[in-house]
């Protein structure tokens, strides 16, 4: 399924979606898959890093000493993110699909549950491989084994998948288009039990320290396959 005009949709989505005012369930599933990402891959001091569809910016907080370059087709997240965070760093407005940087630019690349909503993944892929730099590091997280399912858009009044995802995604797909484009993986893994979460387990355990709630995760992994996000490590 293809949006006629992706770029107006997603546009309304930012402007309808609070990614900085929360829920503490999603506050808390937010933290904890960035965490699990950093764990992936630990920020080197003065690393240039890209975030493609950074939302509410939820991987400033991790990022202490690097160059931040948060990327979404919206301005309206940018500006509010400009209002709330105090900190350098350093917005920019673009399209996945032509990235605005030179080829070799970046050491980290982040895409956190935004492959999904793309209707041309490959092409995506593809350019944030070209502006990672040789041996970065590219993070990426979808859901793991989504149901698609579809209802009507409040924009345009079509049938839209819900949440606007257009794909669902298992370790054997993503990794076969990875490895098309070039990335070479370097770890793997899924995080964010389904049932756990609701449970409000992640609500129970928030002050937990990260590795003592990433073995709860795990286990509840094990006992029930159900993760709700699957993460994978790369480099160029």
């Amino acid at each position: 399924m293809k949006y006629k005009n992706y770029i107006e949709h997603y546009k309304n989505d930012a402007e309808f979606y609070d990614f900085f005012n929360l829920s503490i369930f999603s506050r808390q599933e937010y933290q904890r898959r960035y965490q699990t990402m950093f764990n992936l891959h630990e920020i080197k001091k003065n690393e240039n890093i890209l975030e493609v569809g950074s939302g509410g910016s939820h991987a400033l907080e991790f990022i202490k000493s690097s160059k931040y370059y948060p990327l979404d087709i919206s301005t309206h997240n940018l500006k509010k993110m400009k209002n709330i965070y105090s900190r350098v760093f350093f917005p920019v407005s673009g399209n996945v699909y032509n990235l605005p940087f030179e080829a070799d630019s970046f050491d980290l690349i982040i895409l956190s549950e935004v492959l999904e909503h793309l209707d041309n993944p490959e092409k995506a892929l593809r350019q944030i491989y070209r502006v990672l730099k040789k041996n970065g590091s590219f993070v990426i997280s979808v859901p793991y084994k989504e149901v698609l399912s579809y209802q009507i858009c409040i924009h345009c009044n079509q049938i839209t998948p819900t949440n606007a995802h257009l794909h669902s995604f298992d370790e054997d797909n993503l990794e076969s288009l990875l490895n098309e484009i070039g990335f070479n993986i370097i770890k793997r893994t899924k995080c964010l039990n389904k049932i756990s979460n609701r449970l409000y387990v992640n609500i129970l355990l928030k002050r937990l320290p990260f590795k003592c709630w990433r073995l709860i995760d795990r286990l509840f992994n094990y006992i029930t396959d159900k993760p709700a996000s699957l993460m994978f490590l790369c480099n160029k």
